[in-house]
């Protein structure tokens, strides 16, 4: 590991075997970190733990609770053990019973496992399913199962599954709804299900009729459309970032939502008037390099564009270089980061420093899936001593609403400097 700079995946066995309860599994991991970070002085972050997932699906008693167990780990170990990350082989837990249930029973115990501290999944996304999406009564009957809270906990499990598949409920496709999920009535409706289910066909048809609604009761077609994408496609996304923070939507089906909603924002847009020779200001937009995902760039795009601002978009994997040289060819008012991973977001600080060498205070704002707030605050500063602010300030904006209430406040305030002073006094509290 030394010599080639590897990270390791520790499965949590010791002298005795593999581990079976969380006491034990702690045990195990505790005692390689002993040896890997005390004695040979690696750092935590070389350590993946593997916390052993065991199926609670054969009817063995001492297994009964085993998820129980591996959850509980997952907490100990990275309560105890800072700077480690945590794996788990996840359908392990389900061998054995039907496909559909299977897919009920991992996607329920990812989810409580994320929530004890998970960091990476061993998983196939083509048979997982968004938390939010199962059923409540399904979600609860597989809750039991895994929390072994009573013993017929399993059975009942099983039997409730059975009852849907011989009902003809169940559909596994990709893009396709869970059971007892039903396409609601009225136009928004639809819509925000197509996004919230991930569907895209004919969603561009009703986005016209959205529309059309509107209008027909004497709204401007560019208004009619505005309303639109404020009152249901904005807010539909929002949903799925809000379930995807909280770890009730996996990735991948994050991604499938967001392309429904570019498609919908694409035929929304065919009904915006444009003013040209009108502006509040220039911004521009780009997803750093090395990141391959602009949905979220694009929301906040059209909003800003739909709200007077000019936008230069950049578009995706764009080097440093390139976004601050495209700043300053634009003159722009103010630059907008994107990154959806933790290791692209590492380009935002080097675009920041970029920034700062040159002599520029252009603020910049950051979001996207991998961004917090303690994180913008730290990348306020521009040397590793934390003892020199970026000049333009650094705005991290949790969604496209905050990142418009920023750009406003930046270029339509009148106080552009006690806006940014405000940013970077904050950042010392935090960073």
């Amino acid at each position: 590991m030394k010599e080639h700079g590897a990270i390791a995946v520790a499965m949590c066995i010791d002298e005795r075997g593999q581990a079976t309860d969380a006491q034990w599994k702690f045990e195990a991991a505790q005692k390689i970190h002993t040896i890997v970070c005390g004695e040979y002085g690696l750092p935590p972050e070389t350590l993946i733990f593997d916390a052993l997932t065991f199926p609670i699906t054969t009817g063995q008693a001492d297994l009964a609770n085993a998820a129980v167990e591996t959850i509980e780990a997952i907490r100990l170990i990275k309560s105890r053990l800072p700077g480690v990350l945590t794996i788990l082989g996840v359908s392990n837990l389900s061998f054995g019973i039907d496909p559909y249930a299977r897919e009920i029973l991992n996607s329920v115990f990812l989810f409580h496992a994320v929530k004890a501290g998970l960091d990476l999944a061993i998983i196939n996304p083509a048979h997982a399913r968004p938390y939010a999406g199962i059923p409540d009564v399904t979600r609860e009957f597989a809750e039991a199962a895994i929390f072994n809270s009573s013993q017929s906990a399993l059975t009942d499990f099983i039997e409730h599954v059975d009852a849907i598949i011989k009902s003809g409920g169940t559909d596994t496709g990709p893009g396709k709804t869970s059971p007892g999920v039903v396409e609601p009535d009225g136009t928004d409706e639809r819509i925000r299900y197509r996004i919230l289910e991930r569907r895209k066909d004919g969603v561009e048809d009703l986005v016209d009729s959205a529309i059309a609604e509107r209008t027909a009761h004497g709204t401007r077609r560019h208004d009619a459309a505005v309303d639109v994408l404020n009152g249901v496609l904005l807010p539909a996304m929002k949903q799925v970032g809000d379930e995807f923070g909280a770890g009730k939507r996996i990735l991948p089906y994050v991604l499938q939502s967001a392309e429904v909603m570019k498609k919908s924002v694409a035929r929304m847009e065919t009904y915006l008037e444009r003013i040209e020779g009108v502006t509040k200001g220039t911004v521009v937009l780009a997803t750093v390099y090395g990141d391959v995902h602009d949905i979220g760039k694009s929301l906040v795009q059209t909003i800003l564009a739909n709200n007077g601002y000019t936008v230069h978009d950049l578009g995706k994997q764009v080097p440093v270089t390139e976004i601050v040289e495209a700043a300053v060819r634009h003159g722009a008012d103010v630059i907008g980061l994107s990154a959806l991973l933790v290791n692209t977001s590492r380009q935002m600080p080097l675009v920041v420093r970029e920034l700062h060498r040159r002599g520029l205070d252009i603020p910049v704002l950051i979001g996207g899936a991998a961004i917090n707030r303690p994180f913008g605050a730290r990348v306020n500063f521009v040397d590793d001593a934390k003892s020199t602010r970026y000049a333009g300030g650094v705005f991290y904006c949790k969604d496209a609403f905050e990142g418009l209430d920023w750009v406003e406040a930046l270029t339509q305030s009148g106080d552009r400097d006690a806006v940014i002073a405000r940013v970077q006094t904050e950042a010392v509290a935090v960073a």
